[in-house]
Order: structure tokens, then sequence, then C-alpha cells
């Protein structure tokens, strides 16, 4: 309980800290961002941890910490000397929401902390691998951090989130197998209070004068967190009906969801088979052309916090809140980013004045220098723009690429899906406002934002690798639409209610005849995606063609015996041909998504245009964020990221987590419109709000099934003693190891390499080295190979582990050890049956190795 409420304090200590700064960036919300304050105080100190020690100023120590703590309060100080009397009108004037954000962030940390306490085994999955990070960067010195499945490299990922956990964890001092769990529980609570926060401002933002009172808005706005991080999707219902033993073979057959029909059926109505609350985040089931499983992944934020995965993207979550208040704050300050129109006017006429002086000493320029001028010439109308902005802006433009950059740091995947949700906002606000350069507006918006968003973090990516290797087209996978709503179907449901009422509000207030011209504007944006996507996959193909890689992805297309049956030598035209075919056969998901898409960009222009500009920002913000995330789901029918898995797997997990997110945000928005304003409603007619909201409610409950009978399963219905120690099970399970563990943690100090036995991923082996943050030779070699694109190093690594362990040649294997500068020898069980070893492999060793430590089966030699 103790580690609990320290963790607590910090962050209240930190949301102070960085409140002044937090209310001067945020200062176009109703809310002026209070409930970011933690997130982004933590952001801060740790990016100055991070620069420190990456340019070797600061060592990753408590004493750093705190002191860039105080350099963050420093700034704030100065901040608060000019908005002091701001600051106390908003605490004054909004205490009521004040109370309410620390209600909503107590509650959902120690309310999950809790859960956690019943689960907290660090063990199957990719927890391993986590805590490994996490003890690894609290073992380095300097960044970036040490591999503790690769001894002697660097970590080649995207760390930023396990520095921020660690810098918590040392500030704190508790056991990182202890902050592990408490950090899954400050997660959940940063993305509850941040989506609170959201849903509040955008409610606050439309309902104008009427907010002020409070209570009612409060409440509406806790849909926030109940939508994204609270309930789940809506395969809940089906797990229950087959448990129950309702249904035929052939609806079941017909569902299609992976494992389903294997479960166990009791005749009772809740799912008792383990884990069966997994399958949910698979309902999207891709079949190969023989009818092949393909594995996909579609998580969303319940099952990642009740998997307990300290995952990257379970890890961005709270930031990702954070920058799309960010965006909704570009928004509503689209008049103030206007202004800088202003100032542009005078920097052009200075420069005109000085580009005149010097035309003369301008004429006699050589030929290398003209040349040269002439290929930067495309930039000289964005000069302006660029000054006007730094000139006016400079403190927001470097916050909020600075909240950007942090993105691809914490998740790459995140960083340009939000940067055009930011980019989009600006825009779509300086349309609203009028303003007349809105295009070169935007454009040097961009740049400004982009190129400093990744030089703030040049220390990451010059040692970052990846496995990332092109776009390729999707060409037999067609996401069935009863899985795409299993998915989403709660949130398609309000904001596409949304949708057709808007549409009908729209058209049914424009003149005749703009309104005859209605369904050619639609249906001009449905081409555009109808033409579009097929326009990329036709890309996507012309451009593997003319690489190496490529060629050879094409040549095992067509060289699969199934292709050619579909379509004989027709080569490269015929896939694209039964692409096509595929999609026309099964185009309900597509009809439904271009479909969407296409009435949310047209509300988005009919918000800027004629006598239906729209006088609030909350809508244009939601239909932005509504079509972003439709638009991320509708891409991966098309193209995907090409990795290790080699199918459109992870490009769907990473999309369709980012759109849960912003349709949560969306529907929850939308929901208060429909129903929470009873006499402004679009659904005006009393009868038809009535089963709209008997509909509503029924998916709501849908949904709440997933974590009511969940939780209780994960958790073993809350029985057991609680421990927020997740590494405690292995008192029980290998207690040999554990005792093992707890020796190195408290008697190895900074970095010595160890070897230990590697296997495969999601084995038991390299839990050594996860535990104590020591290096390892190799723990999880296909990891490394999804890390830094291939496996040169792990396959090198490999069999001469194996000589170690294996050979009875003392020389060989003090060689080996010297190779890899080998200080510790682990020898437990898992070596043992991983090896084979003889009964007397532990007196071997202790014949040209120091034994320092023996118990049970476990001895650990020393170099």
């Amino acid at each position: 309980m103790l580690s609990v409420l320290s963790w607590w304090l910090i962050l209240e200590v930190i949301g102070l800290i960085a409140l002044p700064i937090t209310l001067r960036l945020f200062r176009h919300l109703p809310e002026r961002g209070y409930a970011f304050a933690r997130p982004l105080g933590l952001l801060l100190a740790g990016y100055l941890l991070w620069i420190g020690c990456s340019l070797g100023f600061l060592h990753n120590t408590r004493s750093a910490i705190l002191f860039v703590l105080l350099l963050v309060g420093l700034a704030s100080l100065l901040i608060l000397r000019r908005d002091r009397q701001s600051v106390v009108d908003f605490l004054r004037q909004k205490w009521r929401l004040v109370i309410a954000t620390e209600l909503v962030f107590a509650l959902a940390f120690f309310g999950w902390a809790f859960v956690r306490a019943y689960n907290p085994e660090i063990a199957a999955t990719e927890k391993p691998m986590e805590i490994a990070f996490l003890n690894a960067i609290l073992r380095s010195e300097r960044f970036p951090p040490h591999d503790p499945w690769l001894s002697g490299f660097a970590i080649s990922y995207y760390y930023f989130g396990y520095l921020l956990m660690a810098l918590l964890t040392k500030l704190s001092g508790v056991a990182a197998s202890v902050a592990f769990n408490l950090a899954i529980a400050l997660l959940f609570a940063l993305t509850a209070t941040g989506s609170f926060s959201l849903v509040y401002n955008l409610l606050a933002t439309e309902k104008g004068e009427q907010a002020k009172g409070g209570v009612s808005t409060l409440l509406w706005a806790l849909l926030g967190p109940l939508f994204v991080v609270v309930i789940g999707n809506l395969e809940g219902l089906f797990e229950v009906l087959h448990t129950r033993g309702l249904g035929s073979a052939a609806f079941w057959k017909w569902l299609d969801i992976h494992g389903l029909t294997e479960a166990p059926v009791n005749n009772r109505w809740i799912p008792t088979d383990m884990w069966w609350w997994w399958r949910a985040s698979r309902v999207v089931n891709d079949r190969d052309l023989y009818g092949n499983h393909m594995e996909v992944i579609d998580e969303f934020p319940q099952f990642s916090f009740l998997l307990g995965d300290m995952h990257p993207h379970v890890l961005a979550l709270p930031f990702v809140l954070l920058t799309l208040a960010l965006a909704l704050n570009v928004l509503l300050g689209a008049r103030e980013w206007g202004k800088a129109e202003g100032k542009e006017q005078a920097v052009k006429g200075r420069k005109r004045r000085a580009e005149k002086s010097k035309q003369t000493r301008d004429s006699t320029v050589d030929s290398a220098a003209s040349e040269a001028s002439g290929v930067l010439r495309w930039l000289r109308p964005l000069r302006e723009p660029l000054t006007a902005l730094w000139q006016t802006h400079a403190f927001d433009l470097i916050l909020l690429s600075f909240c950007l950059g942090a993105l691809g740091f914490l998740n790459t995947w995140d960083f340009p899906i939000h940067l055009v949700v930011v980019l989009g906002a600006f825009f779509i606000g300086q349309r609203i406002h009028q303003c007349p350069q809105w295009l070169m507006s935007t454009v040097a918006f961009g740049l400004s934002l982009a190129v400093p968003a990744v030089l703030l973090y040049e220390p990451f990516y010059l040692g970052f690798q990846s496995q990332a290797g092109g776009i390729l087209p999707v060409l037999f996978n067609v996401t069935r639409v009863h899985q795409y709503l299993m998915m989403f179907g709660l949130f398609v449901f309000v904001i596409g209610s949304l949708i057709v009422l808007q549409i009908a509000k729209t058209v049914a207030a424009l003149p005749a005849g703009e309104r005859r011209q209605f369904p050619f504007e639609l249906l001009n944006w449905f081409l555009w995606l109808v033409v579009g996507p097929l326009l990329l996959m036709v890309l996507a193909v012309l451009s593997i063609m003319i690489t190496p890689a490529g060629k050879q992805f094409l040549q095992g297309v067509l060289a699969d015996e199934r292709v050619k049956a579909l379509i004989g030598s027709t080569g490269v035209v015929g896939l694209l041909r039964q692409a096509v075919l595929m999609r026309l056969t099964n185009p309900w998901t597509f009809l439904l998504l271009a479909g969407s898409i296409a009435a949310l960009l047209y509300l988005i222009q009919r918000s800027w245009q004629g006598e239906s500009r729209e006088a609030e920002t909350a809508l244009p913000f939601i239909y932005w964020i509504a079509g972003v995330a439709f638009l991320l789901t509708f891409a991966v029918e098309f193209v995907y990221l090409r990795d290790s898995f080699g199918t459109r797997m992870n490009t769907v997990f990473k999309f369709y987590y980012q759109a849960w997110v912003m349709m949560a945000i969306a529907a929850a928005f939308g929901s208060y419109y429909i129903l929470g304003r009873p006499r402004k409603s679009p659904l005006a007619n009393p009868v038809l709000r009535g089963i709209w909201l008997v509909v509503f409610v029924v998916l709501v409950c849908v949904g709440m099934i997933y974590p009511l009978l969940g939780i209780p399963n994960k958790t073993g219905g809350f029985r057991g003693k609680p421990t927020l120690d997740g590494m405690a099970f292995l008192q029980n399970v290998r207690p040999d190891d554990y005792a093992a563990i707890k020796w190195l943690q408290e008697n190895v100090r900074g970095i010595a390499y160890i070897v230990e036995s590697t296997g495969g991923s999601y084995t038991e082996t390299a839990w050594v080295s996860a535990f104590t943050g020591l290096p390892t030779v190799l723990g999880w070699d296909f990891h490394e190979h999804q890390w830094r694109g291939n496996s040169i190093e792990a396959n090198k690594r490999r069999p001469d582990i194996e000589q170690i362990y294996r050979s009875t040649d003392a020389k060989q294997v003090l060689s080996l050890l010297d190779k890899y500068n080998v200080r510790y020898v682990y020898l437990g069980t898992m070596e043992k049956s991983k090896y084979e070893l003889p009964p007397n492999a532990a007196e071997r060793f202790a014949r040209f190795l120091e034994r320092v430590y023996e118990v049970g089966n476990v001895s650990i030699y020393r170099r």
C-alpha cells in the first residue's frame, strides 16, 4: 500500500510542478489542460534526464532526476510570474473540475492497482521483455541503455516509455517487480483522466456558457474513460452465448472467431476456460487462399490493461490523449494562430524592400549559385509564414513539437498518425476562421512541427534499427463486416447516427440549388475513396517491382499453387484483378468505411462554407478524428507495412488501436450530442430518440460484458493473497531461480555480463537477465530479430552459448567467455535441461571458474 501511495504522491507533485506550463500551453481549452499536467511534467522530466544522460551531462541517478524536476519547476516559476492571476482565477472558477479530475485519477489508479494485486505475475506474453527493459534502464548510467538480451549492444527499440517508468521507480525506491504493476495502474489512470478531460473540453466547447454549472458536463465526460479504457468490444456477448450452448454450428462457423468453436460449452452464462477473454483481441480472422487461419491482432485498451503487458502502445496511451488535446487546443486557438498572418504581412514588406536593394548585387551571382537558388525556389513562399509563426508562437511550437516527437520515441507508429491529426486540426481552424493564407500557413505549421519533432529526439533515431521493410499491398484479405462491427460496433452506431443526423440537418438548411448539388458533392468524395485505395495498391505493387526484396516477394506470391490456379499466367495484372474481385464479392466493410469517410469529409468541408459555417468548433473536431479513425481502419484493407511477420497483422494492430481511441472520444461526444440536449438534439422525435437510447444502452451493456466477466477470470475471482510484486510467483514455480535472482539483484552492482540459456520468444529462457537487468549474451532471439531487422548477431551467438555449456574443453569455454566479456555464468534447471548437461556439470565449471553462489539446483560462477 505504501508503494501505491508513494507513486500517487510523486505524480501529484510532478503535476503541480508542471501546472503553470500546462495551463499556458492549453490556454484555449475550457479546462486549460489541468488533467494533462501529470503526463506533460513526466515527459519534460524524462526528456531532460534522457538527453542529459545521452550527451554525457548527467548520470542516471535519483539526484539527476531531482535536478531535472527542479529545472521543470524553474521553468514553471518563470511562467507563473507572468500568469499568476490567470492560474489563481482558474483554480477558483474550476474547483469542481479540479476535484472531479483528481477523483477520476485516484479511483482509476488505486482501483487498477487493486486489480493488478490479484494477477501481478510478470510471466507469459511479452512481460519478461518489458521487465528486462525496465531493469536494464535502471542499471544503465548513460543512455542509450544496454540491451539486456544482447550483451554489448544498446536497446534498439522505442524505449522512452520504459525510461519514464524507470524514472518513477528510482524516485520512489520501490523494486522493479513492484514498479511494473504500479506502472500498469498508472497508465490506466492517466488514460482514464486524459479521456475524461478531452471529452469534458469538447462538451464545454459545445455548451459554452451553459457548461459553467459543471455537474452535468462532468457526468457526461465520464463517457470518455468508459469508452476508451473500461468497455470492451462486442465479442464478450458471443463468448457468453457459446458457453451457454446457444447458436448453431453453421452460425459459429460463419462468425469465424478463431478458437471460439473449440471453447468448452458448460451450459452456464459465464465462460470458464482459461484466458477466454484473449479471443476478443483476435476477432478479425484472416484466412489464406487455402482457408488457413492467419493471425491478426485487434487489441483495445481494456484488453491491454487486463493482459497487463507494459508494451509501447500502452505506454504511449496517456500521451496520445495529450496530443489529441493539443490538437483540439490548436483548433480552438485558430483565431490566435491566424494573427501570425498580420505579422507575416509586416515581414513581407520588410523582405520586399530588402530584396529591391539587393537586386543589383544579385545580378552578378555565378551560375552555380543560380542553380542552387532554383532548387530552393519552391521554399521561398514559406519563409514569411514560417518566420511569422516562430515570432508569435515559439512557446507553443516548441512544446507541440516536443510532445509529438515524444510519440515517435514512445511508440513510433503513433507519430505520423497524430502529426496528421494536429495538422488537420490547424487546417480546419484556419478555414473556419477564413484565414486568407490558409494553405501556406498550414504547410509552414506542418514543417514547424515535423522538423523539430525529429531533431529533438535525434540521438534516439541515430541508433534505431527497425524491421520495417516498405509498404506492401493487401491482396487477398478482406475484413468481413460482421467482424469489423464486433470490434467497433458501439462506436460505429453512435458516430454513424451522428453523421446521418448532421447530414440531414445540413442538407435541410441548404438553399434549393445547393441541395440539388448535395448528392453530387457526396458522390465526388466517395469516388475519391474508391479510386484512391486502388491507385495506392497499384503504386505499392509497382514500387516493390523495382527492388530486389520486392521482386522476391512477388515471385513468392506468384509461385504459390493456389495463386496460379486463381490467376493463371496473367502475373501482376492478374493479382490486381483478383484483389479487386475479392473486394467486389465482399464489399460491405469497404462500402461502410468509404461512405462514412465521404460523409465526414463533406461535413468538414461544410463546417467552413457559407452560412452553415460552424460557430463552435467541437463538431468539426469530432468529424476530423472520427474520419482519421475510419481512414486508419480503411487503409489496412489495401496496404500494410512489411515486417518480420509477413502479413498485415501488426499494421492492423497499430492502426486499430489508435482508431479505437479516436472513435471512443467521438462516440462519447456523439452520445451527449444526441441524448444530452433534448431541446436541441438532432434526433428531435421523442419516439425515435427513445428507440435510439434503447439500442445505445444495449450496445453499452454488451460492451461491459467483457470487463465484468474478464476481470474476475483474470484475477481468479480475487482469491488468493494480493501483492504487487510481479516476481513473487517465482517462489512457487521456480524457487531456486527466485533465490538466485534475488542474490544477483542484491550483490551485483552496475553492468556485468552474464550467460544463461537462450531460447525462442515467449519461452521461460532469459528470465535471469530480465529480472536483474544484467545483459546476457543472447535472450529471446526472434525479438532481437524484430528490433534489429536481422538475426545476424543472434545466429552467431546461439552456437557459442551452447558450446559454453556443453564443451568439456576449459580453454574453449574461457575463450568464449572472454569473447563476450562474460562475468557470471548461470547454471540452473533451464540450462541443464536445454543443453542436456550431465550431473557433474556444476563441478566441471567449478574447476576453472569461481563458484560464488550455490543453492538448490542453481549455481553461479564468476569469471
